[in-house]
C-alpha cells in the first residue's frame, strides 16, 4: 500500500480542470475520492502506477459490480488521459485496460409489501420520511440528501430536483408522499448534517447521500427484507408506475433519466403482465386435422 503523500497541487489542477468542464460539484468530489482510493491501493502512488497496477486495482475486490468496475476503467481512463495530455506523465498505463464484460442488470424492484415492513420496523421519522422520496418521488440518494424547503412549489405540489448533468425535473408530490411531508421546513435542509461530513461542517448543510444509503439500508434490514439495495426503492416506484399503465415516457420524466431505455433497465414485468400480453393475441382458428387426402 501506498505511504507517499498524494501530490495535492496535480489533483488542486484537476478539481479546477473539471470545474472549468462545467461538471457537478459531486461528480468532482467523486473522482477526487476515487484517485485517492487508487493512490491507497498502489505503492508510491497513483504516479508511478503501472498498467499491472490499475489491472490489479481493478480486479481487487470481488464484490464490485458489474457496473462499478466499467465505471472505475472509465473513470481510470480519463485521469490519465487527462495527466497525459498535461504533460504530467508521458504515458497513459490506462490506455489499454481490459474491456470490462457487459452483463444487462436485472430489475430488482422492493415488493410494496417489504417497503410496508421497512417502513414499520421501527425507522425513525426521517428514514421514514428518505423511504417515502425514494419509493414516490423516484429521487435518488444524492437528491433525497440535499432537498430544500425552497425546493418545493407548496401550492402546486412539487419538488424541483437537480440530478445528474445538472438536469432540472420538477416532480410531482401525490397524496401519499403529501401527507409524510406536508410539515416539512419551508425554508431549510430536510436533512441537514449535524455531525461534520467531508463537504460541510457541523450544522452549516446536508447530509451526504452514503448517509442516506445507510439510514435506508438499515430499515430494510430491520424489516426483514434482504437482496436489496436502497436504489432498489426508486425500481419499486417505476415498477409500480408501468404496471398501472403510465406511459414509459411520463415514468422517464418523473425518474430523471436521460432515455426510455434506462426506465425499463429499473422496471420489472411481472407473470401476470405476461399472461396479460399473450392473451391479447388475436387468436386465430387453427383445424384439428390437416384436411390432406392420403395417398393411395
Amino acid at each position: 500500500m501506498s505511504s507517499t503523500v498524494i501530490p495535492e497541487s496535480i489533483l488542486t489542477f484537476w478539481r479546477d480542470w473539471m470545474t472549468a468542464q462545467d461538471l457537478t460539484a459531486r461528480t468532482i468530489t467523486e473522482r477526487i475520492r476515487f484517485i485517492r482510493q487508487v493512490d491507497r491501493f498502489i505503492e508510491g502512488g497513483f504516479l508511478t502506477a503501472t498498467r499491472q497496477d490499475l489491472i490489479q486495482f481493478m480486479g481487487s475486490d470481488p464484490e464490485w459490480s458489474n457496473t462499478t468496475r466499467a465505471h472505475y476503467r472509465s473513470a481510470l481512463h480519463t485521469f490519465y488521459t487527462w495527466l497525459q495530455d498535461e504533460e504530467i506523465r508521458s504515458d497513459n498505463p490506462a490506455a489499454k485496460l481490459p474491456k470490462v464484460k457487459h452483463r444487462k442488470r436485472v430489475p430488482n424492484p422492493v415488493e410494496v409489501a417489504d417497503i410496508s415492513a421497512a417502513v414499520s420496523s421501527g425507522a425513525y421519522r426521517r428514514t421514514r420520511q428518505m423511504i417515502a422520496l425514494h419509493y414516490y418521488a423516484l429521487l435518488r440518494g444524492h437528491e433525497i440528501a440535499k432537498v430544500h424547503g425552497r425546493d418545493v412549489d407548496w401550492r402546486n405540489r412539487t419538488i424541483e430536483v437537480l440530478g445528474k448533468g445538472k438536469k432540472v425535473r420538477r416532480v410531482p408530490i401525490n397524496d401519499a408522499l403529501w401527507e409524510v411531508v406536508k410539515d416539512m421546513p419551508r425554508d431549510g435542509y430536510w436533512f441537514p448534517n449535524w455531525k461534520t461530513n467531508r463537504v460541510f461542517a457541523a450544522g452549516e448543510g446536508h447530509i451526504l447521500a452514503n448517509s442516506v444509503s445507510r439510514l435506508l439500508a438499515q430499515a430494510l434490514r430491520r424489516g426483514g427484507v434482504h437482496g436489496h439495495r436502497p436504489h432498489d426503492l426508486r425500481a419499486s416506484g417505476i415498477t409500480e408506475q408501468v404496471r398501472a399503465g403510465v406511459h414509459v415516457l411520463v415514468v422517464q420524466e418523473n425518474a430523471g433519466h436521460a432515455s426510455a431505455a434506462t426506465t425499463q433497465l429499473y422496471n420489472l414485468v411481472n407473470l401476470e403482465q405476461k399472461r396479460d400480453g399473450v392473451a391479447s393475441i388475436t387468436p386465430i382458428e387453427i383445424p384439428e386435422r390437416s384436411g390432406r387426402k392420403r395417398a393411395a
